[in-house]
């Protein structure tokens, strides 16, 4: 995710518990669904490569050798089956850390990413949940302490159960399932663990791997796989990395209690992939509520292991990219830590596949470079999900794989659609987004309006009596749209529930709404999906790319709208319909 899921980490993953039959169900279902080849459109393939191919089909073991199970490729293997495609699927046998020689059907994100990391954290949540039970009324509720092994040993449970699931529906969609490593000999050849088999396609889906830094005692970091396999909690930890997956990490270990630092050589986290104010809200939340430690524009220099056995994170200043942020930075150490984790980026997973040997296009970090169809400049060959360094969710993984699914079952190319793409930070508090970003409309040149509002949800008040030394909680939604209320370029939103609400609001967006359109829509009180509709302002108006100067009653207003937010989040006072309340009610 991730937002760990993948950020990321990781939005729009697996839900749910099924049985290994309901399973099997499930994913039949699903991929039912997606024959409707929603978000794609579709011409004639070239020729030699697929279903309008010249040769006979007959004259290859397969119609498709798929390597990789993960989204993208069991996504692909099914679409292609169900349209009577013969297919095969090659993935190494299941670990929950993988290895050169292990990997599992699901891949990471069943495995080793958004599944696990969700389940964590369901499981931290509810400490804060019990914590803030007093201020209900709630007598005697105490949080106790996380039994982390019975919990590990559970989510071990529920992903072997996934995974089962996954071959299940594999096997009940006609798809051979081929245990090892899969090797490209040619462009329609494959060897897997030294056997030899022909296919008239060759689909790329190994996903990513996490990425490592250069530094002096980088071997005694972990990675996120290890993260979600620690044999115990730690008391300290360091997240090297301010992304989707060091932030996401980083909110449940600081829901668990632990000390948690935050290493970024960025001046905000999350930052260039989200809304710069949204990223500057989030950081203020971070800190104040959540009480992690942010240690903005430094880079990690060595890492020592102490004689204790502990751990030592030496920091030195990074250059700057942004002179306007007000984060900390500099030097120092970060001392006494249990675990100090690598969450720096991800990188494609090609290494020993054999694609360079015969002449496939490779992009950076080892990515496979694809045209918009998902196909490489060897025709027979494709490739979809991660391994593609596209936009890295899920969702778009599985997207890729039935479009591809579908060139290789009809003859016809399939382009998957990437418009109105919403993504979420599962971290504390919840980050989501879709659509433009201010920065990315005032590159583009647009003429656009920007909305924005700071709230607080109705149950963060009397949660708050239960911890009266923290500030209350806040929330923030931001819009952009064309001038007049028009048209939705973005939705972003911090706080509770944000990728549910932003989840909805997707369909809005990529439908072409208004905000007029928006705002005339009856809300559900009392809800936070509410505060998006009838937003004030706007705030900002940008013509051409450059932000305008408003008329001084509306600079005022916004002025004094802005202080006031700011002073918000310094007192803990909400106002509501122009009355303060105060946050810390007796």
């Amino acid at each position: 995710m991730s937002h760990l899921c993948k950020a990321a980490a990781t939005a729009g993953c697996t839900r749910g518990a099924l049985a290994p039959t309901a399973a099997a169900a499930f994913l039949r279902h699903a991929s039912s669904r997606s024959r409707s080849t929603r978000n794609i459109t579709t011409r004639a393939a070239a020729p030699g490569a697929n279903g309008s191919s010249s040769s006979s089909s007959s004259s290859y073991d397969y119609d498709a050798v798929i390597i990789g199970a993960g989204s993208a490729g069991v996504r692909a293997a099914r679409t292609a089956a169900e349209k009577g495609a013969r297919v095969a699927v090659v993935e190494l046998p299941m670990a929950f850390l993988s290895s050169a020689d292990k990997g599992g059907v699901g891949g990471t994100c069943v495995l080793r990413g958004c599944v696990p990391k969700k389940l964590l954290l369901f499981a931290t949540e509810f400490k804060s949940e019990i914590e803030s039970a007093k201020g209900f009324g709630w007598t005697g509720a105490s949080a106790g302490e996380l039994d982390w092994g019975g919990f590990m040993a559970a989510k071990r449970e529920e992903l072997s159960r996934i995974n089962k699931g996954y071959k299940e529906g594999l096997d009940s969609a006609g798809v051979e399932l081929l245990e090892g490593r899969g090797v490209v000999k040619g462009p329609h050849e494959v060897e897997v663990d030294g056997r030899s088999i022909t296919t008239r396609n060759i689909v790329i889906a190994t996903g990513g791997q996490p990425s490592h830094i250069p530094i002096p005692g980088a071997e005694h970091a972990i990675i996120s796989d290890q993260v979600l396999e620690l044999e115990a909690l730690p008391k300290v930890v360091t997240l090297i990395g301010g992304g989707y997956i060091g932030m996401e990490f980083a909110g449940m270990f600081a829901r668990l209690g632990c000390e948690v630092h935050v290493v970024a050589r960025q001046s905000l986290p999350l930052a260039p992939r989200f809304d710069k104010e949204v990223c500057e809200f989030f950081m203020e939340q971070c800190t104040a509520s959540a009480g992690i430690h942010m240690h903005m524009n430094c880079n990690p220099t060595d890492i020592i292991r102490e004689a204790d056995g502990s751990l030592t994170v030496k920091l030195a200043p990074a250059e700057k990219k942004d002179s306007s942020s007000s984060s900390s930075s500099g030097g120092g150490e970060i001392r006494g830590n249990a675990q100090v984790v690598l969450a720096v980026g991800r990188a494609a997973k090609t290494k020993g596949l054999g694609l360079e040997e015969i002449g496939v296009e490779m992009g950076p970090k080892g990515s496979v470079k694809v045209d918009a169809h998902s196909r490489t400049n060897v025709p027979s060959i494709w490739a979809v999900g991660d391994v593609t360094s596209r936009i890295a969710l899920t969702p778009v993984a599985k997207m890729e794989g039935q479009a591809v699914g579908l060139s290789i079952a009809t003859g016809q190319e399939v382009t998957p659609s990437y418009e109105a793409v919403p993504s979420a930070c599962f971290s504390w508090p919840y980050v989501a987004t879709v659509g433009l970003t201010e920065e990315e409309a005032a590159k583009k040149g647009l003429t656009f309006e920007v909305y924005s509002h700071t709230f607080s949800p109705l149950r963060a008040h009397l949660a708050a009596r239960a911890a009266p030394d923290k500030p209350l909680q806040r929330c923030f939604v931001k819009m952009l749209t064309e001038p007049g209320a028009g048209k939705l370029l973005g939705l972003h939103m911090v706080g509770e529930e944000a990728p549910e609400i932003i989840q909805g609001f997707a369909l809005a967006l990529k439908l072409g709404s208004t905000k007029q359109q928006l705002d005339s829509l009856v809300g559900i009180h009392p809800t936070s999906a509410e505060e998006v509709l009838g937003l004030k302002g706007p705030v900002r108006m940008y013509k051409e790319g450059k932000q305008q100067q408003q008329d001084s009653k509306q600079e005022g207003m916004n002025n004094s709208t802005k202080a006031q937010a700011a002073g918000q989040r310094q007192a803990g006072i909400k106002a509501e319909g122009g009355k303060a309340e105060a946050s810390r009610a007796a």
